[in-house]
């Protein structure tokens, strides 16, 4: 393997087999070998078609997908440079980089879609899928001295450098792994396909290393999830089948909390070694085993340093943690703990092909083809990364007799936050030192539950001056990352300085910061568990926690700090949150407000309140329920859960699973058991052919048109239609092409089946009617609920996204109700989320005459005829609007109805 090209290469065989899942928390889409060539294929072909070649810069601005792997591997196979960024990035910081590098064209994802719009030409990456099928893959041949990528580690205030890679760098640092893997590779098939869930950036080399090319070697499938709350991880690892985890020690460590909260976690390991003592720790842990699938069995936690305590919780359950060492400039793993031969503390054993040694003063010394040879500058110039041959890391380590490596501390200023980001604290300094209150500012690392806090010691102008305004003006313009948790005065006139050249002893100061903090005003912090909590995650102390005070732009929590404070309020209140208002809230004022709101719910606790009731009564129906809330936490990436029971009584802010009542679970066995197999099936069939459309075909005449529409189509779809009868389901049933009609899944009122959602309220009778016709409608017509105005609509999208998957259709009809005179009402916004989320073509439907046969005015249904028009699939790539999108699909319904009527 001299280029990546080669590593490609190795795709050909493994065509039928799966490469890629992609879990976005409501649905998973899945690609094979096969399919991935194609993609990249087409991609290959729109470069070159937009004048990309040899050299050009292309941007990727995306968070992880299928389309950022495509796009990936096409910019090499035209020989143009990738430069990948974080999605979190912002819009200005990834302007700077596009002027500084000259990038051609902007590839982005959905996640940062809204803010691509000013920043030149671009592709928005859910277009990938649509275009041109591609004859084959072919690329330009390349050479181990080609570039493959600019990566820069992280947004900066300051100028930005780019780490440079070529082809030499990557393939020296993958030909170690490849001969390891061979070895191994007779014993892993009946393991396959191992599947390695990647959530580190693509952005990030470790996360290329682990996502693109180490499931390639494998012969494996990569599996990315923009979902990182604990629960829906959990359900991730369980249902995609995955064989390990690819975290930074944060996400390891909010698993942790979340499988301590629910299960009881063995405190030692069993005495007992070798196999023996493997079995032991299984069978203890056998109920989280299961919980988390009987596939999964490690974690590779990278990207700053992992606590002791974590590699210690995972072994104890019986899985394998694998740590090592690396940079973006050793393109990345300098050392690394083999999996079946690893060492409690150990950051591994150094890669064949690098040299390591240490300074006198214990620095980490790396020096190999795998190490990069150059950085680009702020105007592009170029500038050398090892002086004198070796790669000064600025990390502490020490090696074991046994040539081990052990990492001790950081040398360098820079500060590695526990998502793996670097802050740079000169940037942080300048922008500090820019506010009238601050005389000067020395930013350095404080440890705070085993994570990097950025720290800020300032010097104000003059005594009394209001610092905490002066931070949060900062923070407004810093990158999220490299926000300021904590500060304090220094109380000194000056920062300890060198006698030579008068530099800040930084290392003092930081030593200085660390006992300041140890007082007892921070480590036992008063006040409510909520003060406690956001004290805790933000460094930032409580005379700050103000009404005002901004979650993200003051306190700077990320969506990982998010996940982290909403786990530490459900286990001091012992509620279970609802993520989705959870992610709209954003200031300590509203968390507080809301905080307040649940615990009286709690006090009057009302039992026929089924779901988050508040919630539906402010937002209205489903529409406006599903693009305030379910869509905006898809945008934001916070507080999507995709592991949630499929429980009857929706869990609200109150109430969690193992508090429903034992009524609730029994009618959750009836109610949410599988639809789709062969012993429903044909039922459903016979019924419906024999009985219901034989019934209907004599009550209505039906005309039928635009059916050519659906032979450019291949389901899963979306049809839309407008509402006038409770006829109108069969009435589109029987229209559609008999290989259509049973994989139709219409979304019926959940609130027509109240009884058996929110059985407290009702007696026996009303119970067994609404069970009744539940079961009726799900066996005949394959129907499925779908809230107007109760709780619950982000578990309705996930309930849609299983059944997308089964390859069904979903029905729906976006007024939320029938027409009371038969006129076409306005359609909520609800089914351009589902559109948007589920990414699938809606086909527009009209149906005429079904007023005139049976309304909800009349009792009994009457002859007479009735039309059914198909319109062309509307299809919403790069819409980031749901209510844009529910106005094209009315527009088009409307469309047809003026065709029909004329």
């Amino acid at each position: 393997m001299q280029t990546l090209l080669d590593l490609l290469d190795q795709t050909g065989p493994l065509s039928g087999r799966e490469a890629i899942r992609y879990f976005n928390g409501y649905r998973t889409w899945r690609m094979s070998y096969g399919h991935l060539r194609q993609q990249i294929a087409s991609m290959t072909a729109y470069l070159r078609a937009q004048g990309v070649g040899r050299g050009d810069k292309v941007l990727l601005w995306s968070e992880n997908r299928p389309e950022w792997t495509a796009s990936f591997w096409a910019c090499l196979c035209r020989g143009a440079v990738a430069v990948p960024l974080d999605f979190r990035s912002s819009p200005s910081f990834v302007a700077r980089i596009r002027e500084q590098t000259g990038a051609r064209i902007l590839l982005y994802g959905s996640r940062v879609e809204g803010a691509a719009g000013q920043l030149g030409a671009r592709l928005c990456l859910d277009e990938v899928r649509h275009l041109p099928r591609a004859r084959q893959l072919d690329y330009v041949p390349a050479q181990p001295d080609d570039i493959v990528e600019i990566v820069y580690t992280s947004g900066t205030t300051g100028e930005p450098k780019g780490v440079v890679h070529r082809h030499r760098n990557i393939c020296s640092n993958l030909r170690p792994l490849q001969g390891e893997i061979a070895r191994y590779r007779k014993y892993a098939r009946p393991f396959q396909p191992i599947r390695l869930l990647d959530l580190l950036p693509l952005s990030h080399m470790f996360g290329q290393s682990l996502g693109l090319f180490i499931p390639i070697l494998l012969g494996g499938a990569a599996v990315f999830s923009d979902d990182l709350h604990p629960d829906s991880l959990s359900g991730v690892i369980r249902r995609e089948r995955v064989s390990a985890l690819v975290c930074v020690p944060r996400i390891a460590q909010t698993l942790q909390s979340h499988i301590e909260q629910r299960f009881r976690v063995p405190e030692a390991r069993p005495h007992a070694g070798g196999w023996t003592g493997i079995l032991q720790r299984w069978w203890r842990s056998r109920e989280i085993h299961r919980a988390l699938g009987w596939k999964f069995w490690a974690l590779v936690v990278g990207g700053a340093e992992v606590e002791a305590s974590i590699e210690s919780f995972w072994g104890r359950l019986g899985y394998v943690v694998v740590q090592g060492y690396g940079m973006t400039e050793t393109s990345p793993v300098v050392a690394v703990n083999h999996p079946f031969h690893s060492r409690a503390g150990s950051i591994g054993s150094v890669l064949p092909g690098q040299q390591v040694r240490l300074s006198q003063d214990g620095e980490i010394l790396v020096r190999g083809d795998s190490v990069v040879s150059e950085y680009l500058g702020a105007e592009g110039e170029k500038q050398t990364v090892a002086e004198d041959g070796w790669l000064h890391t600025g990390d502490l380590g020490e090696f074991d007799e046994e040539g081990r490596l052990y990492y001790r501390g950081r040398k360098k200023d820079l500060i590695v936050t526990s998502e793996g980001l670097n802050v740079h604290p000169g940037d942080v300094e300048d922008m500090l030192n820019e506010m009238a209150e601050v005389r000067e500012a020395v930013v350095v690392a404080r440890k705070s539950q085993g994570a990097e806090l950025v720290h800020a010691a300032i010097i104000p102008v003059q005594a009394g001056a209001d610092l905490s305004q002066a931070v949060q003006r900062a923070n407004s313009r810093l990158e999220s990352h490299q926000r300021v948790r904590s500060w304090s005065v220094w109380p000194d006139e000056d920062f300890p300085r060198t006698s030579s050249t008068l530099k800040v002893q930084r290392r003092k100061v930081a030593e200085a910061v660390g006992r300041q903090m140890q007082g007892p005003t921070t480590t036992s912090p008063q006040g409510s568990a909520l003060e406690q909590a956001l004290q805790r995650i933000s460094g930032q102390p409580s005379s700050s926690l103000r009404d005002e005070t901004s979650l993200e732009r003051h306190l700077g929590l990320s969506s990982l700090d998010r996940i982290e404070l909403m786990a530490a309020l459900e286990e001091a209140y012992r509620v279970r949150l609802d993520e989705e208002r959870f992610a709209q809230l954003e200031t300590v004022g509203q968390l507080r407000a809301w905080l307040r709101s649940l615990r009286a719910q709690e006090d009057a606790s009302h039992p026929e309140q089924e779901g988050d009731f508040e919630e539906a009564a402010q937002a209205g129906e489903l529409g406006t329920v599903a693009q305030e809330s379910g869509h905006q936490s898809a945008r934001e990436g916070h507080g999507k859960q995709a592991a949630e029971p499929e429980t009857g009584q929706e869990p609200g802010p109150q109430s969690s699973r193992k508090d429903t009542p034992p009524s609730s679970r029994a009618a959750e066995r009836i109610r949410f058991w599988g639809w789709h197999g062969p012993l429903i099936k044909i039922p459903r069939v016979l019924a419906d052919e024999l009985i219901v459309f034989h019934l209907f075909r004599k009550l209505a005449r039906m005309q039928i048109e635009g059916l050519e529409h659906l032979r450019e189509l291949s389901p899963p779809v979306i049809l839309a239609a407008n509402h006038n009868s409770h006829l109108d389901t069969p009435a589109v049933a029987l229209a559609l092409p008999f290989s259509w009609r049973y994989r139709l899944a219409p979304a019926m009122a959940k609130e027509h089946f109240l009884p058996l959602f929110a059985p407290q309220r009702y007696g026996l009778k009303e119970r067994a009617a609404a069970a009744w016709f539940y079961l009726l409608a799900r066996g005949l017509f394959n129907a499925y609920p779908l809230p107007q105005r109760m709780g619950g609509v982000r578990k309705t999208l996930r309930r849609t996204g299983l059944l997308v998957e089964r390859g069904c259709c979903p029905l729906i009809f976006p007024e939320g109700r029938r027409s009371e005179d038969g006129e076409m009402q306005a359609f909520r916004p609800g089914v351009g989320v589902m559109a948007m989320e589920m990414k699938l073509p809606v086909v527009p439907v009209y149906l005429q005459g079904l007023f005139e046969v049976y309304n909800k005015h009349v009792s009994r249904p009457k002859a007479g005829p009735v039309r059914v028009c198909f319109g062309s699939a509307l299809r919403f790539p790069c819409l980031d609007d749901p209510r844009l999108a529910a106005r094209q699909v009315e527009d088009a319904v409307r469309s047809l109805a003026s065709q029909c009527n004329s």
